[in-house]
């Protein structure tokens, strides 16, 4: 009874404190409760399509066939095989208004009783009840083109069948929900068409002859038996040597491998975020530790008289525990149920990023899990900072209260008259220093997170530029990939019409497997452009470069022997370098032309050749110039693709979300700890107002020293986000293929963070000590 009563004078008497830990509890909640929402319901959402819709444990995309069943049997003969499933498809560019795909789309006969997609709501809120009914001249597409190309119903969209204006065109009827590439991350991109217009389509490839740009196809969904002891790999180089499917294969990819295509964007804003509530989760223990410390001061007389009273040590920690998980369990409350709300909020606004519609319901098990393993860290933490109520002195508490009891003895600065104010927050800020220290530990925290994001951007750049470095494997201006009867002498004659061409090279990307397993070849006549980040490039025909994630994934480093086999063969390559480019998250090797003609076929069609030009600012005009001219007959694409605009969108948005939130945190902990020090030196301030200090003077002197205590922890976090940035962020960056993350800030980049926070940390202290005003000389009479 008598610690429930303690506990609601406690309570009321240190509101303030139990409030601004409500409140930092409220923003640490509701960031983690919708983070672990978003990751854990993303990953089990497309799993869950995968297995709804029948996709197996790889998928093979064919083409050359004129029934896939002979080759469907042949895999299914397979042990380690259970079955196949089979989907008709067409390979075709398209066009959106005066927009031109940089990748082929995959049309796709719409059969829901096989294949039962998912149809959205027109607004993209839900789904529709029921399948679909496609009308010929109708489609339905992914949400991503919305952002991509801006995609509404009702546009048009241009698929060129063959040359000579062989074209088919339809009418946006929706949306579907596709799980397999839907998201603006992957090039390729499904369309859902009636029956009767596939057969017309095909009809149109086969009249066109060589003049065909579209092609049929199909993917096989390969399932593995459920008693199968091999692993993806292992399967993969199965088919490759038991069946003809590398023969047939354009490229081939893992359930793994297309899931993590799906979830990058969730994947790398979640692995930020989370470590975003990391920092919160900090600069919580400092301002908790911060307001226990002030707490137990200002109770200090009424703690010895507790004890005098009988009351032990552990009754008071308890007291204390009590009082701040009243603010924590109402706060993490709160936080929790805001984010469901949150949630929904953030899988509508992501909608047409991703892809998906990502459920909301809040993973209860694993918040449970996560909050209890925090509420232990907080109810210890607690416990431990209470450990300094043993050292409480009854008698002495009660003759002179804490100021006696742990007097700072220390060489003050003496006040002078020029800069008056700054020499009086000086010396209050040394002679108080402990009081500050976390004001200087919150700053160098958040600022530390602000300049990581800072860096971020920076290494994006204002158009995607490093993204576009991590997912090509050389640099380029521009790139023309004759497809039909145009010669690549009339398309430099066009592009020197405009500027001159300072260099070029080729680069083709034919499917190749190493050591049985499948994977993309960059095959390119200039091997020294590839961006190398270990040992050196593959010079001579019988050498090889590979990405982190293939070294990995084959158990090789520089040095090792492969097997790499193509169209006519196979041969032994040594592993020379480590070389970045983040396609197909990593799962790709670089070869020299010699190395490739020893393995494979070239084909007319094969190489695309990268340009750069005199003057990269008519880049937009030479590519409008070239599709005016030649059309469908060349493919032309730039160092960049159109989902990179969304990608760059939300990261801009995410970051003016965080920069919100470090606003907020500023505020909560400058009002937090403003009232703790403001009550803790009310007898300086009651001195200083009787030597005729005004209360101006006083609240500036206030501002300045939090000034100075958050400029000394902003300091030191540009020191630690210079140190620990690019470390940190490459090692997030390397699971979703990214291997080579280096940023380099100019000086605006570098103060910016450090100069917010110093700025909004002054601003706040200003705000809070208005109290000064009713500071009167009353504070100087002791009891």
């Amino acid at each position: 009874m008598e610690i429930k009563t303690l506990w609601r004078a406690n309570s009321k008497r240190h509101k303030g404190s139990i409030l601004g830990v409500f409140s930092l509890l409220i923003l640490v909640s509701v960031s983690l409760a919708t983070v672990l929402s978003v990751w854990s319901n993303s990953s089990r959402f497309v799993t869950d399509e995968m297995n709804r819709l029948g996709f197996g444990e790889m998928t093979a995309w064919v083409s050359g066939l004129s029934q896939p069943d002979e080759l469907a049997e042949e895999i299914t003969s397979l042990e380690d095989v259970e079955r196949v499933g089979v989907q008709s498809l067409i390979y075709s560019e398209y066009e959106i208004g005066e927009q031109t795909s940089d990748s082929e789309g995959q049309l796709i006969t719409y059969d829901p009783q096989v294949y039962p997609y998912q149809i959205f709501t027109d607004d993209l809120s839900g789904h529709q009840e029921g399948n679909a009914q496609i009308a010929p001249g109708e489609i339905y597409v992914s949400p991503s083109l919305s952002s991509m190309f801006g995609v509404q119903i009702g546009d048009a969209i241009t698929f060129p069948i063959g040359r000579n204006g062989a074209d088919k065109s339809f009418v946006v009827k929706g949306w579907f929900e596709d799980p397999f590439m839907g998201s603006s991350m992957i090039g390729m991109k499904s369309f859902l068409i009636s029956e009767q217009d596939y057969n017309e389509i095909a009809e149109m490839i086969s009249d066109s002859g060589h003049n065909a740009l579209a092609r049929t196809g199909y993917m096989l969904h390969i399932l593995k038996a459920e008693d199968s002891a091999l692993s993806t790999a292992q399967l993969n180089a199965s088919l490759n040597q038991n069946t003809s499917l590398a023969s047939f294969a354009e490229f081939t990819h893992s359930r793994a491998a297309l899931s993590g295509f799906m979830l990058t964007l969730q994947n790398v804003f979640t692995g930020l975020l989370l470590a975003f509530v990391v920092i919160l989760l900090l600069v919580s223990l400092v301002v908790l530790s911060h307001s226990i410390g002030s707490t137990i001061e200002q109770d200090y007389r009424d703690m010895g008289i507790l004890k005098t009273m009988g009351f032990t040590v552990r009754k008071l920690r308890i007291l204390q525990l009590l009082q701040y998980l009243t603010g924590i369990l109402s706060g993490v409350a709160v936080g929790v149920l805001v984010s469901i709300p949150v949630s929904a909020l953030v899988s509508h606004m992501t909608v047409t990023t991703t892809g998906l519609l990502i459920p909301t319901a809040l993973p209860a098990g694993l918040c449970l899990v996560v909050f209890l393993m925090i509420l232990c860290l907080l109810c210890g933490f607690i416990w431990l900072k209470t450990g300094k109520i043993k050292s409480i002195a009854p008698y002495q508490a009660i003759r002179g209260g804490a100021e006696q009891a742990a007097k700072e003895i220390g060489n003050t600065l003496p006040i002078r008259k020029r800069g008056l104010g700054f020499w009086l927050a000086m010396r209050q800020l040394l002679t108080g220093k402990k009081r500050y220290v976390s004001a200087c530990l919150v700053a160098m925290l958040l600022v530390f997170f602000a300049s990581l994001l800072g860096r971020i951007n920076v290494w994006l750049g204002p158009n995607g530029e490093g993204l576009m470095e991590a997912f090509h494997p050389a640099d380029l201006h521009m790139a023309v990939q004759p497809m039909g009867e145009t010669g690549i002498e009339d398309v430099e004659q066009t592009i020197e019409q405009y500027t001159s061409i300072a260099d070029q090279y080729m680069l083709g990307m034919p499917s190749v497997s190493v050591n049985g397993i499948d994977y993309t070849a960059n095959v390119i006549t200039d091997s020294q452009r590839f961006h190398l980040l270990q040992g050196r490039t593959c010079q001579n025909p019988n050498e090889v470069v590979l990405t982190e994630f293939v070294a990995s994934d084959l158990g090789v480093r520089v040095g090792d022997t492969i097997t790499v086999a193509a169209s006519l063969g196979s041969a032994e390559y040594r592993v020379t370098g480590i070389y970045q480019c983040a396609n197909d998250m990593g799962a790709n090797i670089g070869m020299n032309r010699e190395g490739y003609d020893q393995i494979g076929e070239e084909s007319p069609t094969m190489w695309c050749t990268h340009y750069f030009l005199a003057d990269p600012e008519l880049q937009p005009q030479i590519m409008q110039a070239l599709e005016d001219t030649y059309g469908g007959d060349v493919y032309l694409h730039e160092n960049s693709w159109p989902g990179l605009y969304g990608i760059l969108s939300a990261m801009q948005l995410m970051m003016i979300f965080l920069y919100g939130i470090v606003a907020v945190f500023v505020l909560i902990v400058t009002l937090l700890t403003a009232g703790k020090l403001l009550f803790a030196e009310q007898k300086d301030l009651g001195i200083y107002q009787a030597l005729g200090f005004s209360s101006g003077q006083l609240r500036f002197s206030f501002a300045l020293r939090f000034g100075l205590a958050s400029l000394l922890g902003s300091v030191l976090g540009t020191a630690l986000s210079a140190a620990l940035t690019d470390p940190l962020v490459a090692f997030f960056m390397r699971m979703q293929g990214i291997s080579n993350f280096s940023s380099q800030p100019g000086v605006e980049s570098v103060l910016l963070p450090a100069t917010a926070v110093v700025v909004l940390f002054s601003a706040f202290a200003w705000m809070a000590a208005d109290r000064i005003k009713k500071v009167r000389l009353s504070a100087l009479l002791t009891e």
